[in-house]
């Protein structure tokens, strides 16, 4: 007879160790679903048994949700504010802590770590702003009423940024009085079931903030959005395979080199490729070209490669077995590639942790002209991971041409304000310019 699964996330002392009550009580599992088995991103032992929500527990804590909304919303915006204040002040005093869980949890290295936890707290910062009083000496003004706010906010969170997009989705919400039903990732979950509990220490009543546990696209998150009254869905959708519309760098002809470089290797290589602002095409115009191409495979040559939980590692761990695996497959492939040429081929580092790859990088294969633009499929089947695809273009227009087939997130590195140009790139993927 097989034991049933259990109906409680778990976690070894690499996480943590046993998780407390109030964080329980955010995990919206009541066993019955499939359950998974999170490994250590830096040592690959296990570190927590996570089962997954179903569509019932989904109805389940919807309906808790709302019964603690009712509280919630009844509370002043200011005491709202308050908590959040404190929440923030929690995560001030465990920065440590909230490392070690997201180098376990979410292989994120030292630099990669801080920056996450910096996002975190600038999300947080508008619980920290007091309400100006009314000033005695201006007559009494009648407000219009506000709309009542959501009673129950779905959210979905990135595991490229786990703890920065949970709270940047939920705050808003709890800000604005709502109950907030967040959907993780079983890898994030330990995390996100942490935080909740320390948001109830602040003074979030209990069921406010819970967590749905289900992999992207599943049925479990389906039935969340369905059901939920607001829906703040995810940046981008996790693609299928061989779909990935991947982020985009433009260096135009009158960037500073330099400032171009280090752009380029923040967007391609911090936190080994993940998340949906990961942009490992880089158009770089002819001016620049072969400048660019010796500085970044300098600079990826130089990052200070170590075990990612320690604070002077630059380089993050990819989220598993299947994902080292296809990008290793894919930088052995650059070789053999006709359309590819490699620059500087990293290598699979198990000495260090079991899924650190050292970056890539890689120019298209030159053509009778300037171009040629790389091949649409070949775009779609980059896998994510440390990389820099270099692609060398001469006219606007073939920037343009090039957006057609990456994602929503385009970075230009220009001398002047990149707003002036993002006119020209309606109609295209890209609608987030930077």
């Amino acid at each position: 007879m097989n034991p049933l699964p259990p109906s409680r996330v778990t976690a070894t002392a690499l996480l943590g160790g046993p998780l407390p009550a109030a964080a329980l009580h955010a995990v919206a599992t009541r066993g019955g679903g499939p359950v998974s088995e999170v490994r250590s991103l830096l040592t690959g032992r296990p570190a927590a048994t996570v089962p997954h929500s179903t569509p019932a527990d989904v109805f389940t804590a919807i309906a808790t949700a709302a019964d603690a909304q009712r509280v919630w919303a009844r509370r002043t915006e200011r005491d709202r504010r308050a908590a959040l204040a404190r929440l923030d002040r929690w995560i001030a005093r465990h920065r440590r802590y909230l490392g070690e869980l997201l180098a376990h949890g979410s292989g994120l290295c030292g630099t990669d770590t801080a920056d996450e936890l910096r996002a975190a707290v600038r999300a947080l910062r508008p619980g920290r702003r007091p309400l100006l009083p009314r000033a005695r000496a201006l007559p009494r003004v009648r407000e219009l009423p506000r709309p009542r706010p959501a009673t129950t906010v779905a959210t979905h969170t990135d595991d490229g940024r786990p703890l920065a997009s949970l709270v940047e989705a939920a705050v808003p919400a709890l800000l604005d009085g709502s109950a907030v039903l967040s959907h993780v990732s079983p890898r994030a979950a330990v995390l996100a079931a942490r935080l909740c509990a320390a948001a109830v220490s602040a003074g979030l009543p209990a069921g406010i903030w819970r967590l749905v546990i289900a992999p992207s696209g599943s049925l479990t998150a389906a039935v969340l959005d369905e059901h939920a009254e607001t829906v703040i869905p995810p940046c981008c959708p996790a693609p299928g395979p061989g779909a990935r519309r991947p982020g985009l760098l433009v260096v135009r002809h009158d960037a500073r080199p330099r400032m171009a470089v280090t752009r380029a290797g923040l967007a391609c290589f911090s936190r080994a490729g993940q998340g949906c602002t990961a942009a490992p095409l880089v158009a770089v115009h002819d001016s620049h070209h072969d400048t660019f191409l010796r500085r970044l495979a300098d600079l990826a040559a130089q990052l200070p490669v170590g075990t990612p939980g320690k604070p002077s590692a630059a380089l993050s761990s990819l989220p598993g077995s299947g994902a080292c695996a296809d990008f290793a497959r894919f930088a052995r492939g650059i070789a053999h590639d006709p359309r590819l040429h490699p620059v500087l081929t990293g290598r699979h580092r198990p000495d260090l942790a079991p899924y650190l790859y050292e970056p890539v990088v890689a120019r298209t294969a030159r053509g009778p002209g300037p171009g040629p633009l790389p091949d649409p499929a070949l775009l779609a089947a980059l896998p994510p991971g440390p990389l820099a695809l270099i692609v060398r273009y001469t006219h606007w227009s073939d920037v343009l041409a090039l957006a057609r087939h990456t994602g929503r997130h385009a970075t230009l590195v220009t001398n002047g304000p990149p707003a002036h140009l993002a006119a020209q790139f309606a109609g295209l993927p890209a609608d987030d310019i930077r």
